[in-house]
């Protein structure tokens, strides 16, 4: 893996529309220290664009409110004109578009986005059902397994927990054809859908149906979370992720899969997870009123948020999931806290982890 950049930075490229004869890139990007954007590097289908006018230093109170923290906050909107005459001399519709902002300092982080993708997006029911804008999503998390895990374009992938293909969304534009990608999910009609679209284009993603328990998405399921064994043998992937999973487990199904995560990694594979984790930072915010999640009942080793609909969020101690972590023959590679309980600095909304196998 390439070490960790010295310059951490934050953002997201909201836009990617057609205007009159102008692709507009519309987002914002700040740093922690780095001052303001001074530049931007642009790629879009694996061609570096040659010619775009900025606007930059754009006022952004709305980051400014969530991330106060970052250095320019109020300043950190950006709009991005590239002449679509370049674009259609260069068949660059249906493209990834990769876009790094340059601080005096260093690059920051690459942004995501997609150049009008071809490929459909489920029906809103399903979108709602896993939360959040599907794809903004998939281009935000690709930017953190890219940023944060180092994912490379022709590895061997894991999505587990794939859910309605948010997640393979983003990856369908990245990963290469020597890549493989595999996800599982507990709904069937998800999984039917991400056979019949996503496959579809893409012949080297996989989807599986596992028949697991959940009360909240599979109440007819006939395995336990904790006894499931993941369909695939050992060290088969590079990479692992599972977004949103974890925050709904209980403490046994938590060990058993980061088990079976260390299983099925290469070694020297990595795992990027989210958690809700509770430690003693956390315990102050809540107690504050500040978070958005009390998670004030216990359930063994696990303490939801809301007894009526207990696998809505689930949380563990800080301290347990580590050791849980260790004895599963894992490391903590990176560790970034999230916003839910609303800290002053934060990546993403649930916590998330960076593992590797041993």
């Amino acid at each position: 893996m390439t070490a960790t950049k010295s310059l951490e930075t934050l953002g997201c490229l909201g836009q990617v529309t057609l205007e009159g004869d102008l692709v507009r890139l519309k987002g914002w990007s700040a740093s922690w220290g780095g001052g303001l954007v001074l530049d931007f590097r642009i790629n879009i289908g694996g061609l570096d664009v040659p010619e775009f006018r900025v606007e930059k230093g754009l006022i952004s109170q709305d980051v400014q409110q969530l991330f106060p923290s970052l250095d320019h906050a109020d300043q950190a909107r950006f709009l991005i004109y590239i002449p679509l005459s370049w674009i259609q001399q260069t068949g660059l519709f249906n493209s990834l578009v990769r876009l790094t902002p340059i601080f005096a300092s260093g690059e920051g982080d690459v942004l995501f986005g997609f150049l009008e993708p071809s490929l459909p997006v489920p029906e809103k029911s399903d979108r709602v059902g896993v939360g959040g804008s599907f794809k903004f999503v998939a281009a935000d998390f690709l930017g953190h397994f890219v940023n944060k895990a180092n994912l490379q374009p022709a590895e061997a992938v894991l999505d587990a927990g794939c859910g309605v293909g948010r997640i393979a969304y983003g990856l369908a534009y990245y990963l290469n054809s020597q890549a493989s990608y595999h996800g599982f999910d507990i709904v069937p009609h998800w999984i039917d859908w991400c056979q019949q679209v996503i496959s579809a284009t893409r012949p080297n993603f996989h989807f599986e149906c596992a028949d697991l328990y959940s009360d909240r998405y599979n109440p007819t399921g006939k395995t336990p979370a904790e006894n499931f064994v993941f369909p695939y043998p050992n060290n088969q992937f590079n990479f692992v992720l599972l977004t949103s999973v974890f925050t709904h487990l209980y403490a046994a199904a938590s060990r058993n899969y980061l088990q079976q995560i260390a299983r099925v990694l290469k070694p020297g594979g990595r795992c990027l997870c989210t958690f809700f984790l509770l430690n003693d930072e956390t315990e102050s915010l809540i107690k504050s009123g500040r978070s958005s999640r009390n998670f004030a009942y216990a359930v063994g080793e696990s303490f939801i948020d809301d007894p009526d609909n207990p696998e809505d969020a689930i949380a563990h101690s800080e301290a347990l999931v580590m050791d849980w972590i260790k004895d599963s023959g894992l490391s903590v590679q990176r560790q970034d806290y999230g916003m839910w309980c609303r800290r002053s600095r934060s990546a993403s909304y649930q916590d998330m982890l960076v593992l590797c196998k041993n």
